[in-house]
């Protein structure tokens, strides 16, 4: 919520906005919530302006028998989990999850919170250490 009162104009109505916060509450009560919250969260961020579109940025490899996939920049290969780019893939890893769930943070963090001059928000640092 802290988000959306950052990165939205103040008196200017969103019904997707509203309409996602509604959302959220059902993908709480599913199984898989955390996998849906990852996509939720990814969703919200591109209703505000900031679609991180991973399906143009990876790449693709076999490693083995298995699909991997990395988002390389001038620094970094970044492992991108398969569940973000292959949608329909069961997760049934915590690790894996939490390795999505980062994944988005860092992007919150470095294209979205540090050119904004904004923290990152405490309550997103609080959920993900209660996930562990």
């Amino acid at each position: 919520m802290n988000l959306i009162k950052i990165l939205t104009a103040e008196s200017q109505s969103n019904d997707k906005v509203y309409f996602i916060i509604q959302n959220l509450f059902l993908i709480l009560k599913e199984k898989d919530w955390l996998k849906k919250f990852i996509f939720w969260e990814l969703e919200l961020l591109k209703i505000l302006g900031y679609d991180l579109a991973l399906e143009n940025l990876v790449e693709k490899d076999l490693e083995g028998n298995k699909t991997v996939y990395y988002a390389t920049s001038l620094n970094e290969k970044k492992y991108v989990p398969n569940f973000l780019i292959e949608k329909d893939i069961e997760v049934n890893d915590l690790g894996t999850l939490l390795t999505g769930l980062k994944l988005v943070g860092d992007y919150l963090d470095k294209t979205i919170l540090k050119p904004n001059n904004v923290n990152y928000p405490n309550s997103r640092l609080l959920f993900l250490n209660t996930l562990k």
